[in-house]
């Protein structure tokens, strides 16, 4: 039989184990949400990385955005002038970064080639800045097999691109009359559509 002796040992134990399982539960939880803190502080940290990132290229150039001032440039043209951005101060300026190679940009360039004649004068200029490497040649017998007409300047090391922090063709950035970046885009886009050119003139309006 069992004596009272044995059933008092027996009750010690089991209470025994119900505290080391609370205390084993406790400290579970405490584990758990350490863990929690810990994971949501690395999130936060890493959403602020992030959002630096997006600020900058691959190669921790600054990327331009709409509102930032447009970083100055001098490039040579495909006739050998070298141009300068500040030149057209007090006009809009459309400068565009392309290639011979890039397929978009091959299927976006006659509607800029379209657009240029009517909107260029007093106040717009259009610089298609491109990055090949081949520089002149390789453009020039682009531009003249598909017989398209527009500013061309040559950018074949990418500096240019790099300090707008352009590394996706084609990008184009339209820069007011004061040389602020009032519009940006990523990627190839209808030129000739009549929102797209009330938007360039209503840039053209700004004072």
């Amino acid at each position: 039989g069992h004596t009272a002796a044995g059933w008092r040992y027996r009750d010690n134990f089991e209470r025994m184990m119900e505290m080391n399982s609370q205390t084993e539960t406790g400290a579970i939880g405490t584990a758990a949400k350490q863990v929690i803190v810990l994971t949501t502080i690395l999130l936060s940290a890493g959403v602020l990385i992030l959002l630096l990132i997006a600020r900058e290229t691959p190669h921790g150039a600054k990327i331009i955005h709409e509102g930032d001032r447009a970083p100055g440039f001098t490039l040579s043209s495909l006739d050998g002038r070298p141009v300068r951005l500040a030149e057209f101060r007090g006009k809009v300026v459309m400068v565009h970064f392309w290639a011979t190679w890039c397929p978009p940009c091959v299927e976006e360039l006659p509607l800029l080639a379209k657009l240029y004649p009517e909107l260029a004068g007093k106040d717009f200029e259009m610089l298609a800045v491109s990055v090949d490497e081949g520089g002149a040649n390789a453009v020039t017998s682009f531009m003249r097999k598909n017989n398209l007409k527009l500013p061309v300047l040559l950018d074949p090391d990418h500096s240019v691109a790099s300090s707008y922090g352009t590394y996706k063709f084609p990008e184009t950035y339209i820069v007011d009359r004061h040389g602020v970046v009032r519009y940006k885009m990523i990627g190839p886009l209808n030129w000739l559509a009549p929102q797209t050119i009330q938007m360039i003139k209503n840039i053209i309006a700004l004072k």
